[in-house]
């Protein structure tokens, strides 16, 4: 997803800056739900989509909030309750986080709560994306367009292949000194949701 220069795409709903989005992969795997439930979140318009150029489908940070909250509910809901759960996170959802509990009373016995959960999920999303915009980068003239750290040649499945045996991010600072472990981090959850294709992402729990 991130590129040498930020682009823009209009479509019929947003205006997307690819630096602000996240894809369908990348919000399952940050909301811990599967690709399918993103995918029902989309068919029933409980999101609203853009669409980037070259990247495809991708949410906002307060679809994948809501759709977080909408499977930790456990509930059986409507596709009118599911919208207006996430136009509810969209009316509170802050630049970086939130720090009070919210409430949506969804009835006279429900109430829908934002717990520390959704605060530290809200905290991960925003850290991701500032992460993966400053130190992602995918440039053909590097590894043949393979992601890798930015100012670095250094890839990021290379770093995930480090990291998934039992080598630490401080294993890594200690061989790279240059590069921040927030950089380790972000490479880690880009190679993680970016996967070769014919190779499976790593499977997350069904919502």
């Amino acid at each position: 997803m991130p590129t040498k220069t930020k682009t823009k795409t209009k479509t019929s709903t947003k205006t997307v800056v690819d630096s602000e989005y996240l894809s369908r992969r990348e919000a399952a795997m940050l909301a811990e739900v599967s690709l399918r439930s993103v995918d029902k979140a989309i068919e029933e318009k409980v999101v609203r989509p853009g669409r980037s150029s070259g990247h495809g489908t991708v949410l906002d940070r307060g679809d994948v909030l809501a759709i977080a909250l909408i499977a930790r509910a456990g509930l059986q809901l409507r596709p009118q309750t599911k919208r207006r759960i996430n136009e509810w996170v969209h009316g509170f959802f802050s630049e970086e986080s939130f720090e009070e509990t919210k409430e949506l009373l969804l009835s006279d016995v429900l109430v829908l709560r934002s717990d520390s959960e959704s605060h530290q999920l809200a905290e991960r999303l925003y850290r991701y994306l500032k992460g993966r915009e400053r130190y992602i980068d995918v440039d053909p003239d590097i590894q043949g367009g393979e992601p890798v750290i930015k100012g670095t040649r250094l890839p990021v499945r290379s770093v995930a292949e480090r990291l998934n045996p039992g080598d630490s991010i401080d294993d890594l600072v200690d061989d790279y000194p240059g590069v921040p472990k927030t950089a380790f981090e972000a490479a880690r959850f880009y190679a993680q949701s970016h996967p070769r294709r014919g190779r499976p992402a790593r499977p997350w729990r069904d919502a």
